[in-house]
């Protein structure tokens, strides 16, 4: 049973066309499901979890990887499948994992190629993506046996499925997340290329002195301490042949 999960974004009158071949092939597909559509007045999390308690098993984010972060944090159990059909801007996730842009995607959704995933956690908000910190200096203790710690204001990412030129893949089934850390290079006034960390990781344990914020998929995480691990195979999720992982 699917639920289809309409972001505010793709709910005004230039997207109509498009869902409109979306809902269409979805019934040609035999997988068309309900559709929930979400406003500022309506909590997503529960608006999805009463829809699982009632039997739905796929819940299909339609919409940008903000509308599937929110489809994330409302299916906690690990046995439901989620799925994006994108549309909109900002799809860095749904290109990651293989997925076309609009209707094309339904046909992804239909080959049902369902992947287990790793989930990365930061003081208990799940990602799939990455988590990212600017400008700080926390001391950071991995797996609970050694610390490191920049020695100037640096940025961090925390990658669970990510590409770049600069540190290649992160791949979201091998059961580590990767500790990247950036700290700034200076030799008197000239600014130098950066120094770069990259540590595999299960756990990690970042304090700072002060205030800090770090960005989970996107949303705003503050506080001085953060407690990052793994969460192994944790989401179920649908991916197409393209995907840019191993």
């Amino acid at each position: 049973m699917y639920l289809y999960v309409y972001d505010e974004s793709v709910q005004d009158r230039k997207n109509e066309r498009e869902l409109s071949l979306i809902e269409t092939r979805l019934t040609d597909l035999g997988i068309a499901g309900k559709i929930a559509r979400l406003a500022l007045f309506r909590d997503a999390t529960e608006l999805i979890r009463d829809e699982v308690r009632r039997g739905v098993t796929t819940v299909v984010a339609v919409g940008n990887d903000q509308t599937l972060r929110k489809v994330l944090d409302a299916v906690q159990d690990p046995q439901i499948v989620v799925a994006i059909i994108p549309l909109g801007g900002n799809n860095d996730i749904a290109a990651m994992l293989g997925v076309p842009q609009g209707v094309a995607a339904c046909d992804t959704l239909s080959a049902r190629l369902v992947e287990e995933m790793d989930a990365g956690s930061v003081n208990g908000m799940r990602f799939l993506h990455i988590a990212t910190a600017e400008n700080v200096q926390p001391s950071c203790v991995c797996e609970g046996k050694y610390a490191v710690q920049p020695v100037r204001p640096s940025t961090i990412e925390i990658r669970n499925l990510a590409q770049s030129a600069e540190f290649g893949t992160a791949d979201p089934t091998d059961g580590k997340l990767e500790f990247v850390m950036k700290t700034p290079r200076r030799r008197w006034f000239v600014r130098k290329t950066d120094a770069v960390t990259v540590i595999p990781f299960t756990h990690i344990l970042m304090k700072s002195q002060k205030p800090m914020t770090m960005f989970v998929d996107g949303e705003a995480v503050e506080g001085t301490e953060f407690d990052v691990k793994v969460l192994p195979r944790q989401m179920r999720v649908v991916t197409g042949k393209e995907r840019k992982y191993a």
